[in-house]
């Protein structure tokens, strides 16, 4: 049975199907054949979730869909819907605001609904609070997780530094929000990706101030610059975060001449008196491993200049 016709956006209730002639028995053999899918009490999807994260997003537009208009999707649920990277959320509970500053808060079935916040530098959306609010209230749990929403909103100009604080000031009072208002400051548009936001967040850990960005004018060809990805302040030592598509044959068909470019810009780098520590994910995982690898950049630095 076709029901894509019934629901243009993949999900629908039992009611839906029932107004369609679908019984509860049709229902159930469209869901052992693999037809559809459950998401939430009394809600399905044409599509198969791929990941927690696609139930997630499935499961806030059926959400979406039952409170029709009176709620809109809020922390990871915001995250999700509004497309931006995520680390650290969790997935498990759909999470919604009311948009009448007079309801109450409301838990059940791993579906939380909260009470409205409101500022003038808020501007919430038609499904989904303002990016800076869904930014803060995933900070509520994870300091990285708020990092990396912000930073991208802020990298394509979705926020404001004063649309963060606003948030900040919204959730006075909640659990986590004191943990979530000290990583304001680090808070970053000049990051442009999650891995360089995680980089960022872990070398502050260590103790390391760093500038992002860092332009290098090229001696050997004047005019041009390079940018790495971070400076520890004071020194010649870059850092730089290594995605695995870039540089992964298997997932990149250009990564072989992507290397060979690397090489010739790193040359070039040590040429001009710089140390470079290149670093992925899994390396981020260790921070001992990746302190290991700054200092030994720090002393050869020192050597070079001595």
């Amino acid at each position: 049975m076709n029901l894509r016709h019934l629901v243009p956006s993949g999900v629908f209730s039992t009611a839906t199907a029932r107004a369609n002639g679908i019984s509860g028995a049709l229902l159930r053999s469209l869901v052992a054949a693999g037809s559809c899918h459950p998401l939430h009490r009394g809600w399905y999807s044409l599509e198969r979730p791929t990941s927690d994260r696609h139930r997630h997003l499935l499961r806030v537009t059926a959400l979406l869909e039952e409170y029709d208009g009176q709620v809109m999707a809020s922390h990871g649920s915001a995250v999700a819907l509004l497309g931006l990277p995520d680390e650290e959320v969790d997935w498990g509970t759909v999470h919604l605001m009311w948009r009448s500053p007079d309801a109450q808060f409301r838990a059940f079935s791993r579906v939380h609904i909260h009470e409205l916040i409101e500022h003038p530098l808020l501007r919430h959306g038609t499904t989904a609070v303002d990016p800076a609010l869904a930014a803060l209230q995933v900070g509520l749990r994870s300091q990285l997780a708020m990092l990396v929403v912000a930073d991208h909103c802020l990298h394509r100009g979705l926020t404001t530094v004063q649309a963060l604080r606003a948030a900040a000031g919204g959730l006075s009072g909640q659990r986590g929000v004191t943990r979530a208002r000290a990583a304001l400051p680090w808070c970053d548009g000049r990051h442009e990706s999650p891995g360089e936001t995680l980089t960022a967040l872990t070398l502050r850990r260590l103790g390391y101030a760093v500038t992002p960005q860092h332009h290098i004018e090229r001696v050997e060809h004047p005019g041009r610059h390079y940018v790495a990805d971070f400076v520890i302040d004071g020194t010649n030592v870059l850092v730089e975060f290594d995605g695995k598509t870039k540089y992964d044959p298997d997932s990149n068909p250009d990564a072989a001449r992507a290397n060979f470019k690397e090489k010739l810009r790193e040359d070039e780098l040590r040429r001009l008196g710089y140390r470079v520590v290149r670093l992925t994910r899994a390396d981020l995982a260790r921070p001992a491993l990746v302190r290991a690898r700054v200092e030994a950049a720090l002393r050869d630095s020192r050597l070079d200049a001595g």
